[in-house]
Order: structure tokens, then sequence, then C-alpha cells
């Protein structure tokens, strides 16, 4: 069994599927699904446990990264972030030569893709340390496997 490094998972943020670009120097991201249930015991049933349903499903995608200012920079910056866009999003194992800073998308069934909302992005700038931002996003409709390979 082979692990994988936090470096080679990474959110990749874009107009469309052939539009995505890695966040760039992204520190850590994490992507959340969750199930809504609800109780559906009523006073006809016979059992004694709670009987729970699912109601619905989301998720939402968090990425951290530094603050850079760089015209050559093909990534993601906190720059080009706006606040209430719609998004696609995806989630995927990546790789790279030396130099290529791990953006390299691989085909595997790690790779989620969906549409999200930026709904939340932080910028922090302490005294004597790198300045950062965190985007959060909301799903917004479904996230689908879009991998093939093997993991």
């Amino acid at each position: 069994m082979a692990n994988i490094k936090g470096e080679n998972l990474r959110v990749l943020l874009g107009d469309d599927d052939q539009h995505l670009a890695c966040v760039a120097a992204s520190t850590s991201c994490q992507i959340h699904l969750a199930l809504q249930v609800e109780e559906d015991t009523t006073k006809d049933t016979d059992d004694d446990w709670i009987i729970r349903e699912p109601v619905g499903i989301n998720w939402d995608a968090q990425v951290d990264a530094l603050i850079v200012i760089d015209d050559t920079e093909t990534g993601i910056t906190a720059d080009s972030l706006q606040v209430g866009r719609v998004y696609r999003l995806r989630f995927s194992q990546t790789a790279g030569a030396a130099g290529e800073q791990n953006r390299d998308v691989v085909d595997n069934l790690l790779q989620l893709t969906g549409n999200a909302i930026l709904t939340d992005l932080q910028l922090t700038a302490q005294n004597q340390d790198e300045s950062v931002f965190t985007a959060q996003f909301t799903g917004h409709g479904d996230l689908n496997r879009t991998g093939t390979g093997t993991l």
C-alpha cells in the first residue's frame, strides 16, 4: 500500500473542465461531503430504535494558500478569486517532475469534480509571517467522481 503525500492532492479551479488550474502556493486543502438525515420514526413504529432517512447531500471545499504576486504565475491566486462566483472545482491527485510544482493531474478514482460557489475569502497578514488566504467553497450541485483510473 502506498501513501499519497499532501502536496499531491490539489484543488483546481476554472470556468469549465478544459480550463482548470491549481491554486498557486497552496498549503492545504480539504473536501467535505455530508449526508443530512432526519428522523423517520412515527407513533406506528414497532421498533424502539429511532429510524433516520437521508434527506439531502451537500459538499464543500476549502483551500489555504500563500498570497503571491507573480505576473508569470499560471495557477489561481488570491487576486483572481471573486466571492459569489461559481467555479468549476476539481479535487485531484497530482504529480510532477522537479520544477513542475506538482500540478500535473493524475487520472484516478480520487478525482472529484463539481460546481461550487466561493462563499468566503479570508486574507490574513500577521506581522513577521507570510500572508495567506483561505477560500471556502460551497457545492452547487453534484460532486462527481470523474477519474477513471485506479488508486
